[in-house]
C-alpha cells in the first residue's frame, strides 16, 4: 500500500471525493473515512507495517488538523509524509502551502513531486499536549467561532467569519494576560486576542500572520491590545489593506516559544476546533513534517 487517505464526508467540498477517487484508481491506496471512533495513529501505525509512505488527509483545516495530530504521535524516523486535498471551505493552511483547490492539480502534487519540510506547533497545558499545523486563536476569536454555525458556513462560505463577527464587535471581552516571548516579558497586558501562527490566514482566507512561513522554524505571535471601537475599526481596515501589523493595537513578534497566562483563562481555537484546556506554552517543532508543497513563488 502506498497511500493511506483519511476522508471527510462533513467537508465542505465532499463531493470531490468522487474525483479523487478517479484521481488514485490505479495507485494502493486505503481509504479511511473519518469518523469519532477511529483512531488516526492506529491506522497510521498499520499501515507503514504495509509499506505506506504517504498520509493523505482529504477535508478542510480540522481534518488537516486530526491527521497532523496522529503524525506527530509517531517517531520522526518512521513518520509518512502528508499531502493535503483542500475539500473544506476555507483550506486555510493548504492555501499557505500553495496547494491547489482542484483536486487534480492538487493530486498531481504528492504523484509528480518530492515533499518538503514543514513546522508543525506543539502546545502544552494541565495535562494536555496536541499540535497543529495553520492558527491557534485564542480570546474574543473563540467567541466568532462559537458563531459559525454550518448553515451559516454553507451560506457565507470563506466571508462567514467576518458574518459571525457582527454580533461580537459590540461586546468585546477583556483578557489580563502574562506572556514571555522567547524571554520578552508582558505583564498584566490587557487584550482583545492573542494568535499564534504557523500559516498566514485563518478562518475564510483572512490574513492575520501576512508575513509567516511554516518553513522558517518560527512562530508568528499576534497580541490584540484592549481598546474602543474605533481602534477596532483601525485593525479591521488595516487587515483588509494588509497592513494591520502596524496598528498601535498590535503587538507582533516572531519567536520560537510562547509561554501565556490568561485571567480570565483564554480558550483557543486550533484551525477551527475548540479546546476547553487552556494552554500555556507554545513552542514550534521545526521541520517536523515532510508535505508536499505547491508553487512557493
Amino acid at each position: 500500500m502506498k497511500y493511506l487517505l483519511f476522508w471527510n464526508q462533513g467537508s465542505g467540498k465532499a463531493e470531490g471525493i468522487d474525483e479523487l477517487r478517479s484521481a488514485l484508481h490505479a495507485i494502493p491506496t486505503k481509504w479511511v473515512e473519518l469518523n469519532r471512533e477511529i483512531d488516526l495513529r492506529a491506522e497510521i501505525e498499520s499501515a507503514l507495517t504495509d509499506g505506506c509512505e504517504t498520509v493523505i488527509a482529504a477535508g478542510g483545516d480540522g481534518t488537516v488538523n486530526a491527521v497532523v495530530n496522529a503524525l506527530m504521535k509517531i517517531d520522526a524516523k518512521r513518520r509518512p509524509c502528508l499531502a493535503i486535498i483542500p475539500l473544506g471551505t476555507a483550506n486555510d493552511f493548504s492555501g499557505t502551502l500553495a496547494i491547489p483547490d482542484s483536486v487534480q492539480l492538487a493530486a498531481e502534487l504528492f504523484l509528480t513531486t518530492s515533499p518538503m519540510l514543514v513546522d508543525a506547533v506543539r502546545i502544552r497545558g494541565d495535562g494536555f499536549e496536541r499540535y497543529y499545523a495553520n492558527v491557534a486563536a485564542g480570546g474574543n476569536c473563540v467567541r466568532v467561532s462559537a458563531q459559525l454555525t454550518d448553515e451559516l458556513k454553507d451560506r457565507w462560505g470563506p466571508l462567514s467569519y467576518i458574518r459571525g463577527s457582527v454580533g461580537i464587535l459590540a461586546d468585546m471581552q477583556t483578557y489580563r494576560i502574562t506572556a514571555d516571548i522567547d524571554g520578552e516579558r508582558f505583564d498584566g497586558l490587557d487584550s482583545w486576542a492573542v494568535l499564534v501562527a504557523n500559516g498566514r490566514t485563518n478562518a475564510g482566507r483572512i490574513e492575520v500572520a501576512p508575513e509567516a512561513s511554516p518553513q522558517d522554524g518560527m512562530l508568528d505571535i499576534v497580541i490584540i491590545k484592549d481598546g474602543g471601537l474605533m481602534d477596532m475599526v483601525e485593525i479591521v481596515a488595516g487587515n483588509l489593506a494588509g497592513s494591520f501589523l502596524e496598528c498601535e493595537q498590535i503587538i507582533f513578534r516572531q519567536a520560537k516559544r510562547l509561554q501565556l497566562h490568561s485571567e480570565p483563562p483564554m480558550r483557543f481555537t486550533l484551525d477551527g476546533e475548540v479546546i476547553d484546556e487552556e494552554p500555556v506554552e507554545f513552542c514550534v517543532v521545526a521541520g517536523a513534517l515532510r508535505v508536499y508543497l505547491g508553487n512557493q513563488s
